[in-house]
């Protein structure tokens, strides 16, 4: 009785919760020289949160070197004059050789400057053009790079962060910014201000022409998409005249000379323009003088040129109608106002309002007239001016302009009367958990915090909040009416292709960018602290609309001379600037050359005291110790066998909930695959309307997802609607209603299902699954709109009854709540009532033995896209085998740990074959998974790529792994990758839910790397292992002589020609 009275009450409240403000106690100094140093004190389990920012924006580029801002973040990874080469005195000599040579050949070009003009319409690279001299030019320069990269070391930075416990390592250059970033222990921040200084104080260049064909094959990557060619011209099309309208293309990118960095460097990396970021258990005065310590004594630079260009008002609404296979779709962008303007965060608001699954554009296209099966809304908070983008994905070509008019109409309706003040407050309320969500990890907050800083002024977030709360109904109507009316609007239409066609993503994931294939709902991701503020954008690499895959110019090279016909080094004309002294004054006329630091005889803003310790390998740390949370510390039981893990803390004025289900699609009837996906999609859509309107009301977000082997519900919300939240999803999990909405929403998965079918990653994927499982495996099953058609009202109902009980759910709350307040919502809401045992028996998981490999099974599928995407891979494990630890660490050296890897570091860093390798060795549930490499790149060396990666499994297993490479493996784990994974209260809670559920804790792909981090029993097992444990693991798990390989692609492409060793390698 009591339990019935509590929910009554709750549904019928309609009071909507003000979620509190967030306060960041940020302590700022700014050295003497320019430097801004920001610390946030704060919680973190021993780990900090290391970020550094430089303010080089999107003035930095100017036609002819678009994406090279992008392009310079790669190659400062590179090394300095300290580190990153065998010897420096060695290299130095031919460093300067390759410098001058390549501005010879940029001479001799610019002297032959009509040669290369490209009169074609559909080439995308500029002419091709040969002289003697540049032939000759050429050759000097490819003996001059293959000497200093013989003594490269590439991967220095990685090796020196990982093997101290650093974790998510990465960089990204956004239009605002470009950061680097990287997570380590406490007691490590010198080696944060050691690396980051060396970084930027002698840059060396190395390896440069692979890691160019990197960056083209990011490009590239994006360029895949099927609604490529339409956000391109979108994102164009919406500005006349900013650079935030520019895309990058080929001809630039592959014509990149060193010169054109270095002037990109000296004009924006300078003391004024960097922010650095400390986030954690550190004390801000021992950051501020660490920090004064090393980059205090940088020289205060020229300041770096203002962007002058100003976005012209709109004369008139732009259409774009594009045909593709893709969609269908509307799109529509409208300018909007940098951040600090007084309608910026009017926006934050208006986007919440509209996207989502419950917004206002969601219930007329998609609820209402049923013409759309998602939308989706989003303001870029951004330096400059920018645009604002809603997106509707519907049914049929035929509904287009109706979705046009019905967005236009919703517009008109919010502009009138339609937004009260509790719909605004309630969408107030999402935006501050939205923030608080950002602010949890270290990482993250450090994020947050440093992309404010550069484009506005961190100050600006604890403002935000207060500021969402002061707009009003009038607001949002004078906003849509200046803003969204047509002369303002860009909009595109995207029709449907009948022909059948795919697509790539590669499913390789780019740090702080939109992944998977874009959808309208994608939009909805990005909300201030869920996206960095001024970041990067998916549509802003997407490129060409011809096929062909873009590659550098084609030279060949002619052997014939090392020198010019006079003697010296080709000089010509030119005047050698480097060579000037210091009182020297440049003639006005002359076009100076930006040479490195290193050969420049005077720098304008260099460092003018040698940092503290002269290599990094000096510092000394202590020791520290993890010990790994005990689940009993954090679990509450419940009487029908029901588990909740509570993690609390008061950092942030937030909870998160996270219901989990034991739901393994392997279940699935044969011919009804999707089952899991459509019952957890139907728990969210047939969810009671008063029960969404509160969770609205309550500020509370909700989403719920499909995994292979489970369904995943979570909500955060305010922290004083953490219990009513708790009982709204009791309510909503324990009484769905799934007749109603069961004919849509599966139409809306068949859809769905077909729109998935076009992705080519995804079509490599089914046939390896296939070919290594065969097809009546559960996992060579794949899910297509006729198995989602299949399934029944009757399959749903059973499936729940099979999955939906107590033993098989576990709940995760972490936050600003007390366990005792948990244990009583969940005591009286509908989580008690779930029965204790499964009620059904209909789904049972039948796995097939698995077809022995005898060789290489090959598999080349022909696909019109511009990469070549490659699957490799032989059977994996099941569960956890006694030999994990080792299996770990001999995967990390190989593939697993990111660009420390040996996959990596050669189809990567050495030969620019791929931009990105993935290996997986995921535990497998009820069968083994498979052990497999992935990867993508130019399908002219794509099968070379395949070779290499053979080659290099094939060494693992027969020779083993270096003592080195074993140690620093195993520190990455007991120093980083493990204790990283316990380093909020969300992350406890949610491992140990998912260790209570599965058996085993969740398998991590961040970034590059892919690893398994357990508890205390793979920890101690970690202390105990060998050099020759991990040795013999790579001789019992690892068969290159037996493999699937599956590559998608330009098949005559890939084919032609096929170098002979290659050939005879792959036995083609």
């Amino acid at each position: 009785m009591k339990k019935m009275l509590l929910l009554a009450v709750f549904l019928c409240s309609a009071a909507v919760v003000y979620a509190q403000d967030i306060h960041l106690d940020v302590q700022k100094k700014v050295l003497d020289n320019g430097v801004t140093v920001l610390v946030w004190e704060r919680e973190s389990a021993g780990r900090i949160g290391t970020r550094i920012f430089y303010k080089v924006d999107v003035a930095s580029e100017r036609p002819g070197t678009v994406g090279l801002t992008h392009m310079l973040e790669h190659h400062l990874f590179k090394g300095s004059d300290q580190v990153g080469t065998e010897s420096w005195e060695q290299e130095k000599e031919m460093a300067h050789r390759v410098e001058k040579l390549e501005r010879q050949i940029t001479d001799e070009k610019n002297r032959n400057a009509p040669c290369y003009i490209q009169r074609s319409v559909f080439a995308e690279l500029e002419n091709d053009c040969r002289t003697e001299r540049l032939d000759s030019l050429q050759t000097e320069l490819d003996h001059a790079t293959e000497f200093q990269n013989n003594l490269a070391h590439t991967t220095w930075y990685d090796w020196a962060v990982q093997s101290a416990g650093g974790t998510n390592s990465t960089a990204s250059t956004g239009r605002d910014w470009m950061k680097f970033d990287i997570d380590l222990p406490a007691n490590k921040l010198e080696l944060f201000m050691w690396t980051e200084r060396s970084r930027v104080e002698h840059p060396v260049f190395r390896h440069f022409e692979p890691e160019k064909e990197v960056v083209v094959d990011q490009i590239r990557r994006y360029d895949n998409q099927p609604d490529g060619k339409f956000s391109r011209v979108m994102r164009s099309l919406t500005y006349d005249a900013h650079p935030y309208g520019w895309a990058h293309w080929f001809s630039d990118l592959t014509q990149a000379t060193r010169e054109d960095h270095w002037e990109i460097f000296y004009k924006y990396f300078i003391p004024q323009n960097t922010v650095i970021v400390v986030v954690g258990e550190v004390e801000a005065e021992k950051v501020f003088a660490l920090a004064d310590q090393y980059w205090g004594s940088w020289e205060t630079g020229r300041p770096s040129p203002r962007l002058r260009t100003v976005e012209p008002e709109p004369v008139g609404q732009k259409r774009l109608l594009v045909e593709a296979a893709a969609g269908p779709s509307v799109a529509m962008n409208v300018p909007m106002p940098a951040v600090g303007h007084p309608d910026a965060h009017v926006f934050d608001i208006l986007a919440e309002l509209l996207g989502g699954s419950d917004g206002f554009l969601a219930r007329e296209l998609v609820k209402s007239q049923n013409i759309a099966t998602n939308s989706g809304a989003s303001g870029w908070t951004s330096k400059y001016p920018s645009h604002f983008e809603i997106r509707v994905d519907g049914r049929s070509n035929d509904d287009l302009e109706i979705i046009e008019q019905g967005i236009n109409r919703v517009l008109d309706q919010m502009a009138r009367d339609s937004v009260s003040r509790s719909d605004i407050t309630a969408a107030r309320s999402r935006l501050v958990m939205d923030m608080a969500g950002s602010l949890q990890a270290i990482g993250r907050s450090a994020v947050t915090i440093g992309s404010m800083e550069s484009i506005y002024g961190w100050e600006h977030l604890n403002r935000l909040p207060e500021l969402w709360n002061e707009v009003t109904p009038e607001d949002i109507s004078r906003v849509i009416s200046k803003y969204f009316s047509k002369n303002m609007q860009t909009v595109g239409h995207l029709m449907r292709e009948e022909a059948e066609s795919v697509t790539a993503q590669n499913g390789q994931p780019e740090p702080e960018k939109l992944q998977g294939r874009f959808n309208a709902g994608s939009l909805n991701e990005i909300r201030p602290g869920n996206w960095p503020f001024g970041g990067p954008i998916a549509e802003f690499y997407l490129n060409s609309i011809t096929k062909k895959p873009a590659s550098a110019v084609e030279t060949t090279v002619n052997e014939q001379k090392r020198l010019s016909e006079d003697g010296n080094e080709g000089n010509g004309e030119s005047t050698d600037f480097s060579d000037l002294s210091a009182t020297e004054i440049m003639p006005i006329a002359e076009q100076p050359w930006y040479s490195p630091p290193w050969m420049a005889v005077r720098r304008p803003s260099s460092f003018n005291e040698p940092m503290p310790v002269d290599h990094f390998s000096k510092l000394e740390f202590d020791s520290v110790e993890f010990t790994p949370p005990s689940p009993e510390d954090y679990r509450v039981s419940l009487d029908n066998g029901l588990q909740v893990f509570v993690a609390d803390s008061d950092l942030l004025p937030v909870v998160q909930v996270s219901v989990l289900v034991r739901t393994p699609e392997s279940a699935e009837p044969a011919g009804k695959q999707g089952l899991a996906r459509l019952t957890a999609q139907l728990l969210r859509a047939g969810a009671d309307e008063k029960l969404t309107d509160r969770l609205n009301n309550l500020g509370a977000s909700l989403q719920i997802q499909s995994e292979p082997n489970l369904t995943k519900i979570t909500s955060v919300a305010p922290s004083e609607s953490g219990a009513e939240v708790i009982e709204a999803l009791g309510s909503l999990l324990s009484s769905p209603d799934f007749i109603e909405v069961f004919d849509s929403e599966k139409n809306r998965e068949a859809i769905r299902a077909d729109r998935n079918a076009d992705d080519a990653a995804t079509k490599v994927r089914n046939l390896f699954m296939q070919e290594l499982y065969g097809e009546s495996h559960p996992f060579g099953r794949k899910v297509t709109s006729e198995t989602v058609n299949a399934i029944t009202l009757e399959d749903v109902e059973q499936w729940y009854q099979k999955y939906f009980y107590g033993d098989n759910i576990t709940i995760a709350v972490s936050g600003d709540v007390k366990r005792e307040d948990v244990e009583s919502a969940i005591g009286v809401s509908g989580f008690s009532d779930f029965p204790p045992e499964q009620q059904g028996d209909s789904f049972v998981a039948e796995f097939q033995e698995m077809p022995e490999l005898d060789g290489h099974q090959i598999v080349i599928e022909d696909m019109d896209i511009r990469q070549g995407l490659v699957m490799i891979g032989h059977k994996g494990i099941e569960g956890l085998p006694e030999d994990h630890a080792a299996l770990e660490v001999m995967h990390h050296i190989l593939a697993g740990g990111g660009f420390i890897s040996r996959m990596m570091e050669l189809l990567r860093t050495q030969t620019g074959i791929t931009s990105a390798l993935y290996g997986e060795v995921e535990p497998g549930l009820g069968a083994p998974n498979p052990y497999l490499w992935r990867f993508g790149g130019n399908p002219d060396t794509i099968l070379e790529g395949v070779r290499l990666a053979l080659q290099q499994i094939r060494v693992m297993k027969e020779v083993g792994v270096t003592e080195q490479e074993f140690r620093a493996a195993r520190t990455a784990y007991l120093d980083g990758l493990i204790p990283a994974s316990y380093d909020t209260p969300q992350k406890i809670a949610e491992r140990l839910t998912h260790h209570e559920l599965l058996g085993i804790f969740a398998y991590q792909s961040p970034q590059y790397l892919n690893y398994y981090a357990g508890s205390e029993t793979e920890l101690e097992a970690l202390k105990n292992l060998t050099w020759e444990d991990v040795n013999r693991a790579a001789e019992k798990y690892l068969d290159p002589e037996n493999m699937i390989i599956v590559i998608g692609g330009p098949k005559d492409q890939i084919m032609q020609p096929v170098d002979t060793d290659v050939e005879e390698f792959l036995e083609l």
